[in-house]
Order: C-alpha cells, then sequence, then structure tokens
C-alpha cells in the first residue's frame, strides 16, 4: 500500500509539473556596453564644383573626359560667342583711337591748337611790334596817345587768346587722355569676356566625375557644362543622413564605427568632422560628415556603408535580451517561481538593455510574453541562449554594430 501511495504521490507531482505553464528563460550576462544610433552613408568629395558656362554660346571645344586628372586653372571647354568677340575687336578699336587721340606729338586734335597757338602767337608779335612802333610815334608826337592805346589793347587781347588756346589744349590733353583710359578698361573687360569663354578647372587635383556636354551644344549662363571634384582616397568623407530625432546626439569629434560593402570583413573607425544644420525636406534627414581615420586607398566616391555613432560606452555591464523588460518591468525564474524584482535599467538599444541594479549574474530572467501570469506563479522554464536570445531582436538593417558586446 505504501508503495503504491508513493507511486500515486509522484504521478501526481509529475501532472503538477506538466500542467505549469512553459516559459523562455535566459541569462543575465556581463558584457561591454556602447550605447549608439545608426545611419546610413555615402563616401563622398567634400565638395563637388559644377563647370559651368560664363557666357551664353555654343561650345565649341571639350578637352576633357570623365575621369581625365585635371589641374588648377587647366582649360576644360570653350564657349564662344560672336558678340563678345565683337566687343572685344570693337574695345580694341576704340583703344587704338584713343590712344592716336592723345598722342602729344601727332594727335590731329592737338596738333589743331598747336597750329591756332601758332598763328595767334604771330599775330601777338605784330600786334608788338606796332605796339613799339607807335610808343616811338608818340615820343616824337607824331602819333596819338589813342592810337597807342588801341595798339596796348590789341596785344593784351592777342595775348590772352593765346593764353587761352594753350589752357585749351592742355584741358583737351587731360580729356584725350582720360578717353583713353576708358577705352582700355572697356578693351581689358571684353578680353576678360573673350578669355572666359575658355572655362578652367576651379580646384586643383580634381578628377572630371561625368561625361561632359557635346561639341554644338547651345547653352546659356551658368549652364552646367561637367562637373569636377577632389576624389583622391584620402580627402573623401563619408556624409552620413542622421535622422531628426538623432540629431542632438551629435558632435564634433565624435567616435563614428562604420561598415562598407565595398570591404565586408571590415569596421572602420571614423570621426565626425562636419554637422549640417539644415535638414532634407523631403528625408528630414541631417547631413553629418565623418573623417575616415584609416586612409585606404581602396576608397572610391559613391561606395555606401552604414554608420554608428557612439554615444556611451562602458567597459562592463549587466545586459538582458531588450524582449525581457515587459511594459516596464522585469521578471525573474527563481527555485521555478516568477518573481518581480526591482530593476534599475541603464543604456537601450534595439538587442539588448543594461541593467545598473536589481538582478544578479545567475538570475533567468523571462524573454516570453507574461500574459496573464503573476509574480509566485511556478512555472516550467526552457533556456534560450543569451546571443541568440537578443538575436531575435536584431533587424536586418542593423548587422553593423553589436551595441552591447
Amino acid at each position: 500500500m505504501i508503495v503504491v501511495a508513493g507511486v500515486a504521490i509522484a504521478a501526481w507531482l509529475g501532472a503538477l509539473r506538466l500542467i505549469r505553464p512553459m516559459v523562455s528563460v535566459t541569462s543575465v550576462v556581463n558584457r561591454r556596453v556602447v550605447q549608439a544610433f545608426y545611419a546610413t552613408g555615402t563616401l563622398q568629395p567634400v565638395r563637388e564644383y559644377p563647370v559651368k558656362s560664363n557666357n551664353p554660346g555654343i561650345l565649341t571645344e571639350v578637352r576633357v573626359d570623365k575621369g581625365d586628372k585635371v589641374r588648377l586653372r587647366q582649360p576644360l571647354a570653350v564657349v564662344r560667342e560672336d558678340a563678345v568677340e565683337f566687343r572685344c575687336e570693337q574695345a580694341e578699336a576704340e583703344r587704338d583711337l584713343k590712344a592716336a587721340l592723345a598722342d602729344e606729338k601727332n594727335s590731329p586734335v592737338l596738333k589743331e591748337f598747336d597750329s591756332r597757338a601758332a598763328a595767334t602767337d604771330e599775330l601777338l608779335g605784330i600786334a608788338r611790334r606796332e605796339q613799339e612802333r607807335l610808343s616811338e610815334a608818340v615820343k616824337h608826337k607824331v602819333a596819338s596817345q589813342s592810337d597807342l592805346d588801341k595798339s596796348l589793347d590789341r596785344v593784351r587781347t592777342v595775348s590772352s587768346e593765346l593764353e587761352s588756346i594753350r589752357w585749351q589744349r592742355k584741358a583737351k590733353l587731360l580729356e584725350l587722355r582720360k578717353d583713353l583710359e576708358v577705352a582700355e578698361a572697356a578693351l581689358k573687360t571684353a578680353r576678360w569676356n573673350q578669355e572666359r569663354q575658355t572655362v578652367a578647372c576651379p580646384v586643383d587635383n580634381a578628377t572630371v566625375l561625368d561625361r561632359p556636354l557635346s561639341v554644338g551644344t547651345r547653352l546659356a549662363v551658368n549652364d552646367p557644362i561637367l562637373t569636377v571634384a577632389d576624389v583622391r582616397p584620402e580627402k573623401l568623407v563619408m556624409r552620413a543622413a542622421v535622422d531628426e530625432e538623432n540629431k542632438t546626439q551629435v558632435f564634433e569629434g565624435q567616435t563614428v564605427r562604420m561598415t562598407l560593402f565595398a570591404f565586408p570583413d571590415r569596421t572602420f573607425q571614423g570621426r565626425a568632422r562636419k554637422i549640417y544644420d539644415r535638414a532634407d525636406p523631403q528625408r528630414r534627414t541631417f547631413e553629418v560628415d565623418v573623417e575616415m581615420l584609416e586612409k585606404d586607398p581602396g576608397y572610391a566616391p559613391g561606395m555606401t556603408g552604414e554608420l554608428a555613432f557612439i554615444v556611451r560606452e562602458k567597459d562592463q555591464a549587466l545586459v538582458i535580451p531588450s524582449q525581457a523588460v515587459q511594459n516596464g518591468r522585469v521578471w525573474v525564474v527563481r527555485d521555478g517561481a516568477l518573481v518581480q524584482p526591482d530593476v534599475k535599467l541603464g543604456v537601450r538599444s534595439v538587442e539588448r538593455v543594461e541593467v545598473e541594479s536589481g538582478l544578479r549574474d545567475a538570475d533567468l530572467v523571462l524573454t516570453s510574453p507574461i500574459g496573464k501570469m503573476a509574480a509566485g506563479q511556478r512555472v516550467r522554464t526552457s533556456y534560450v541562449d543569451p546571443d541568440a536570445a537578443a538575436g531575435q531582436n536584431k533587424p536586418a538593417s542593423d548587422e553593423l554594430l553589436p551595441m552591447f558586446r
């Protein structure tokens, strides 16, 4: 009878255990904590330089092609306009005319003044000789004082005319020189416009990024012809698109860890170099330039990757899978029963959550939904590896960098 009773009790206990709910649990682990947020980015030159037409006209020459290396002020293309050529020739002719007129020795305008001055000077000599003759005649009472006064007035009048002609010549010379300076300035401007028909490279150590327009294309002012940029690997930056909710967590000098799809087995280090203030109106993201600390010669513009902007790091911390936090609470299985300890949480990520206090290394935390169960409920457990449990929360796009290691 005793044996039968024992068997019955054992069967009853086994049945009781079987009807207990099954829950998934995993261990609290000690890991390095990294709080970060993710973004996507593209390797780009710091700045691209669109090369545009300086004047309307016909694209008559293209001296480079896509991929060519170019240097500062190297001629790239010619956009010719007939009006520019005409204005340059017209300005040159105007300058030559003004130069001839302002030539003090050979100017026909000045020679006219010189002729008038010479003729007036001869008249002045005649008037002075007449004055001297009448002066002698008055002394000998052969001529009247009235005749002498008239001759003196004639001398003063002719002398004044001569002086006026000389000053008029000086004024005309200043005017002609001014006209020459204006003509030279106009010619300088016309030649500058003529030179601007040849479009030059605005930056050194550049590469042509796209295929230029075809010869014969008619262009307006500022129409793009091609684009150049310095795309040397050591000059490229990773330009990231940071969501607006993460904008306040970005700062210059911030550590950034990256993976590039072109280098699947490597992780790169970077540093936030420049944060742009204006958001993209469509995507609602902010651009952030990240300097690549490793200058790999394999970098090329257009390579894409994923970035983790490091906000905070801890060398050691207790962490649990993020699904272990249910409605702000953490449940633990101790001695086969559910327990709800007073837990303080810290850094959170998609996969894991830091526990600052309230749990021990040996604790088994509940990862399956708590449902209608309550504290003290007896349960059966199914153990899940901590990494496998956290991996269930990992989205496909977040393969870049685990927040907790």
